[in-house]
């Protein structure tokens, strides 16, 4: 198999940019606050973008999203390698009715031409 940066030289086309998905999915009964500005912060060398998540209302919860949407994000072509994903996270236990903010961070790398996903399973509160 020809490697996507060798076959673009071949070709004399450049290669399409790397990409990452992230989803994030919280435990039953925990949405996220609608109130609180939840990102994923992208980083890798000097290139640093913060992203808002967007989420699906919940009907029976005004304060909450029932679930946030995936966040696709095209990095420009000159970053590849090791990307830091970080996580902040305001979410609210819908039983409890209590909120916290839980921090994670992932490491994933790169190649150019393909998209990584990349799930987020976030542990149950104790």
């Amino acid at each position: 198999m020809i490697p996507t940066l060798l076959l673009a030289a071949t070709l004399g086309v450049a290669p399409s940019p790397p990409a990452v998905t992230v989803s994030v999915r919280p435990p039953p009964g925990v949405g996220f606050n609608v109130r609180g500005p939840s990102l994923i912060t992208v980083q890798a060398g000097t290139y640093r973008r913060e992203f808002p998540l967007t989420g699906v209302p919940d009907p029976t919860y005004p304060d909450a999203f029932r679930a946030v949407r995936p966040l696709s994000v095209r990095l420009p072509a000159r970053v590849r390698g090791p990307v830091t994903l970080h996580a902040r996270l305001f979410l609210c236990d819908r039983v409890s009715g209590v909120c916290t903010v839980q921090e994670h961070t992932r490491r994933v790398t790169l190649k150019a031409g393909t998209t990584v996903p990349v799930v987020l399973h976030l542990p149950a509160e104790r």
